[in-house]
């Protein structure tokens, strides 16, 4: 069912994710022991560093590799984010939430009591806009989403499973979402949740679903956006591309190299 690798033309260019700060890829509490463990093995024959912030794209590297690292407590349960940005949002959603914005910043010129009452109303009307924002993707968005977020500038991903003390390492080309993303027909969504979708990918009428999950939300919540969090003064509007199905991802789809600790 899989196409064969093709070669990957780098044509993003609402889609550069640079290194400012802006993007964050994955978590980086978790990586210091699968560092530790790499190194502990010598894995790469070096010391395997961590990468510290959201500056980098790598969680971690070992000479001029670049290592990403997925941490898990169960592989059968949750998921994992390969991108959480806010980046790109403004160039592929063009002015999809400016009326949003705008109703959200004169309501943050009220007294907290005032803003308060709007709460309800701009949950409600946040979640209809996120849902509303999926027609907005074109299949060469998502597309170039998918093989970026996963693939580009990256040597190895190692997902952790906690559980039972194992490292899956692959080659993120290597996903097979990466390669039908490149020859693809047609996208489509499939999902009730209002900023919630799973991504299935056509090709020669044959659907493709590797566990891609995209979600159009925020980084901070609706509380934030109108001033009323303790934790955060405002909340961005954020894309994320998440990996579901992690179990079937390293034992199923993608050839792993396996390492116990």
């Amino acid at each position: 069912m899989e196409s064969p690798p093709v070669q990957l033309n780098h044509l993003i260019s609402i889609m550069a994710f640079v290194t400012d700060g802006s993007v964050h890829y994955s978590g980086i509490k978790n990586e210091g022991k699968t560092a530790e463990v790499l190194t502990e093995q010598n894995i790469f024959g070096c010391k395997v560093k961590t990468r510290g912030g959201t500056k980098f794209k790598e969680d971690m590297v070992a000479g001029e590799l670049k290592l990403s690292a997925k941490d898990k407590k169960k592989l059968s349960t949750g998921s994992f984010d390969w991108i959480n940005t806010s980046k790109v949002v403004p160039s592929i959603f063009g002015d999809h939430f400016d009326a949003f914005k705008q109703e959200v910043s004169k309501i943050r010129e009220m007294d907290i009591d005032d803003r308060v009452t709007y709460l309800s109303s701009i949950r409600t009307k946040f979640a209809d806009t996120c849902s509303a924002g999926f027609d907005y993707l074109s299949k060469q968005q998502v597309c170039d989403l998918i093989v970026d977020s996963i693939s580009d500038g990256i040597d190895w991903v190692f997902v952790n499973d906690k559980g039972n003390h194992v490292l899956y390492q692959f080659n993120p080309e290597d996903h097979p979402v990466v390669k039908i993303a490149q020859t693809c027909d047609s996208v489509k969504f499939i999902g009730r949740g209002k900023g919630s979708r799973k991504v299935i990918l056509i090709k020669d009428g044959v659907e493709y679903n590797y566990g891609i999950r995209l979600r159009i939300t925020s980084n901070n919540g609706v509380t934030a956006f109108l001033g009323l969090s303790k934790s955060n003064k405002n909340s961005q509007i954020v894309i994320k591309l998440q990996q579901d199905s992690v179990h079937k991802l390293v034992k199923q789809w993608v050839n792993c190299t396996t390492i116990s600790y």
